[in-house]
């Protein structure tokens, strides 16, 4: 059987061209409304005008601006930075945007930032007006407040974004900024460790390029996207179980994704499972390994042994 050459040259266009745009809408469409897909590989005869168009059908008055954060996101797939000229094979990294659910905590009370799920010992707040409070469990917390934990004191903060936050012992720390603006981005939050040792999980702020998320400490300052860290800063005295340390530098450790430290030494990525420690401000980081118990309570032999002890006496009196 012979083919002409006009249907011959239709099916090798369907192939190479419409099909690949017809697997991409059915495929990709679906993966952004509902599992929230960030990157995708450009097929041949894709051009970047119906990818915006099919992957963002319900905001079209944004095509314009989600066009050229496309462009600007991945220079390796354009051509002189032409969004007509995107090249065919390569993975395009796609913009994501704050879900609008995130934006009702926020309407009715600007100023509160969070809530105490866990409050132990000495755990109070100072505010903008100078007046402290203790903080009990269900309390809020505000932008301007200073957390303040005593010897035996601890705190878990839920934020407004779903970021889970634990200030241990011996701890201060000022809220500086904490606020949810817009589903595109401008979030903002600025947190200062004055001293003391934290732990936190972040929540949407900080998952999108366009957020500003910052911890603050007095030997350098933290940026992450989307993570889970815990540090240790100008807190030569253990409590809660940690040990006593010789200095009052900064002990980073990340338990998931990555942080930027920055101070005037330059800044260093720290990605998972990776610690670092920093003596002095302004100083480069030193290669240390962490004792442990140095952002944890500390198990030892002893205390394994008297628990153990415990348990056989208050067996031996059942018996």
């Amino acid at each position: 059987m012979s083919f002409k050459k006009p249907f011959f040259e239709m099916v090798v266009a369907f192939i190479l061209f419409v099909l690949p745009a017809i697997t991409f809408a059915e495929e990709t469409v679906v993966g952004i409304d509902e599992v929230d897909v960030r990157f995708l590989y450009v097929q041949p005869g894709q051009t970047l005008h119906n990818i915006v168009r099919r992957l963002f059908a319900h905001r079209k008055t944004e095509w314009p601006k989600i066009t050229n954060d496309i462009v600007r996101m991945n220079p390796h797939a354009f051509v002189d930075s032409d969004p007509t000229r995107m090249k065919a094979g390569v993975r395009l990294e796609l913009p994501q945007r704050q879900k609008a659910k995130k934006l009702v905590k926020v309407v009715a009370d600007e100023k509160h930032v969070g809530n105490v799920l866990l409050s132990r010992g000495q755990a109070l707040a100072v505010g903008r007006n100078s007046q402290s409070r203790k903080l009990a469990v269900g309390d809020h917390v505000f932008v301007g407040d200073k957390l303040i934990t005593g010897a035996e004191g601890f705190l878990r903060l839920q934020m407004i974004d779903d970021a889970v936050l634990d200030l241990r012992c011996y701890s201060i720390m000022v809220i500086e900024d904490y606020a949810i603006k817009s589903i595109s981005g401008s979030n903002r939050s600025v947190l200062n460790l004055l001293k003391g040792s934290l732990k936190k999980v972040t929540g949407e702020i900080g998952k999108w390029n366009e957020d500003v998320y910052e911890l603050k400490t007095p030997v350098a300052s933290i940026g992450v996207r989307g993570t889970e860290y815990a540090l240790r800063v100008f807190q030569s005295k253990g409590c809660d179980g940690s040990i006593d340390l010789d200095d009052d530098g900064l002990y980073l450790a990340v338990m998931k994704g990555l942080v930027d430290v920055s101070n005037k030494a330059g800044t260093t990525t720290v990605a998972r499972p990776d610690t670092l420690y920093i003596p002095l401000p302004g100083s480069v980081p030193v290669d240390k390994a962490f004792e442990a118990g140095v952002l944890s309570h500390a198990e030892t032999g002893e205390s394994n042994y008297w628990w153990y002890l415990l348990g056989v006496v208050v067996l031996a009196l059942a018996l």
